[in-house]
């Protein structure tokens, strides 16, 4: 039972593919246009996408924030559990529901302007959309005092998002996609500032 439970954790651990997954950290970052356009042609499914993008990222979340709580002296160790409920829980809780919401959002403008739509695919751009923003809460969280400054680095997510859409409707019409991602856009940011006021409200 042991062998098999050992076995099952690594061929979890592999399927995440650490490796591959900075790698597209960094080309996301340096090459979006040519790396959005290489992942629109892929049709990841929803479990693929927990497994290789978003459990790697929010261990990686966890990791950081603790490390960085330790090592400016927020917590001790002794305080794990504090740490838990102060800053782990509300972080995670704001980025799941944030991917959730922005996920629906844009589903329903898709739909609204007719466009093919699944909710898979939508759950597929905002993935890789928020990348950025992942990348940035771990740096936030090895450095809790320059929070602010990567905070402002996780707006690259909304052009990324932008990429995202170009490459999976390439062939839209110019002025139609420049209307739906204005209004993805603008309806995000203002989404993500009342998700964070709600998380605040909750946990503060």
């Amino acid at each position: 039972m042991h062998c098999e439970n050992s076995l099952n954790l690594q061929r979890f651990w592999c399927k995440m593919n650490i490796k591959s997954l900075l790698n597209l950290t960094i080309d996301l970052i340096r090459k979006p246009n040519a790396t959005t356009s290489a992942l629109s042609s892929d049709a990841k499914g929803f479990r693929a996408l927990l497994k290789e993008v978003a459990i790697p990222y929010f261990l990686a979340i966890i990791v950081a924030e603790y490390i960085g709580h330790v090592m400016f002296g927020t917590y001790m160790f002794k305080d794990s559990l504090l740490f838990i409920i102060n800053e782990l829980v509300p972080r995670l809780a704001l980025l799941i529901v944030s991917g959730a919401a922005f996920t629906l959002l844009l589903n329903e403008v898709l739909h609204h302007y007719s466009l093919p739509q699944k909710l898979i695919r939508s759950f597929y751009i905002v993935t890789y959309s928020f990348i950025p923003i992942f990348v940035t809460s771990i740096l936030s969280g090895l450095l809790p005092k320059l929070a602010p400054l990567f905070n402002l680095c996780g707006l690259y997510s909304y052009y990324l998002l932008w990429c995202m859409l170009k490459a999976e409707y390439s062939d839209m019409d110019s002025k139609k996609f420049r209307n739906i991602t204005i209004t993805v856009i603008a309806i995000m940011v203002l989404l993500h500032w009342a998700l964070v006021g709600c998380n605040n409200l909750i946990f503060n």
